[in-house]
């Protein structure tokens, strides 16, 4: 009998902290699969022991007998998610497939990689300036971010690392700064050399990367790992972009009301220099363009 049959089945006659093990199971059961004993107790709220006794209620010798029946299903999860895109013949069932394949990276990220986020967050809120870097289309997404947060009043800059760049961006970082560097794709070694080198010169660093085993992860202080796994013959990125939108909300989360504040002020003065402008100057501009 599988584990959600068996938690259906005890679940009336459960003590309140075994109902909350239930819940959690049932609901996060991609999260548990990677999680130790201690580790869910933690998560859910419970002692330790309480999970092995759980486990034992389910008529399991212990909890390793239910993570690894657990592990089993999620493997056979996402074989069929596999399935699913192979067999698909319309761009619908393709794109469902894709979905469910997505929100398994996240579910993934969420239980293996939080703490690292959580601290990548801690970083970049308490520095006085973000710089960023990232090689081939990670460049393009540190230019992005780089805008974002300035947009909403967060002092950033963004430089691509090559030589002449990283030199003169190294030779302004200060103290209390930080670094974000997106290594969207392998090998981005001139990305891992900037990082090194701020590190050297006491700059937080923190890389957010595919994989942990390039050089950007391996010289950052903080390194985020986000699943690129895909059904279809490309990675994905779509964990990537949304722990960055995730960062980016976290960061801006107490500045957000000043940043409006202001942005309104500028639009209104904006206005009123708008509607204050002679007409002729405004017909001067438009010939000039023309």
């Amino acid at each position: 009998m599988l584990f959600k049959e068996r938690i259906r089945e005890h679940y009336d006659e459960m003590t309140p902290g075994f109902r909350k093990l239930a819940d959690f199971i049932m609901d996060h059961t991609l999260d548990v699969a990677f999680l130790t004993a201690t580790r869910l107790s933690r998560r859910v709220g419970v002692d330790p022991a309480t999970v092995v006794r759980f486990s034992q209620d389910l008529e399991y010798s212990g909890y390793r007998e239910l993570s690894r029946e657990i592990k089993n299903y999620v493997r056979d999860q996402v074989t069929s998610t596999y399935r699913e895109v192979e067999e698909a013949t319309t761009e619908q069932e393709l794109l469902k497939a894709l979905t469910e394949q997505a929100g398994q990276n996240m579910q993934h990220f969420v239980a293996t990689d939080m703490v690292s986020l959580v601290n990548a967050v801690e970083i970049l809120k308490g520095a006085s300036h973000i710089w960023l870097t990232g090689e081939f289309s990670g460049y393009d997404i540190a230019n992005f971010m780089a805008k974002k947060f300035k947009n909403h009043g967060v002092s950033a800059s963004v430089f691509h690392p090559d030589m002449s760049e990283t030199a003169s961006a190294l030779s302004q970082m200060k103290e209390g700064e930080a670094l974000l560097t997106i290594a969207e794709a392998p090998p981005s070694l001139d990305a891992g050399y900037a990082v090194r080198m701020a590190r050297e010169k006491g700059i937080k660093t923190v890389t957010i990367a595919c994989s942990g085993i390039i050089l950007p992860a391996r010289e950052a202080e903080v390194t985020i790992i986000t699943p690129c796994d895909s059904p279809v013959d490309v990675p994905s990125f779509g964990t990537l972009m949304q722990v960055l939108s995730l960062m980016w909300e976290a960061v801006l989360h107490d500045r957000t009301a000043e940043a409006e504040e202001v942005t309104e002020g500028n639009l209104s003065q904006l206005l009123k220099l708008r509607a204050e402008t002679p007409e002729y100057e405004v017909e001067s501009a438009e010939d000039e363009e023309a």
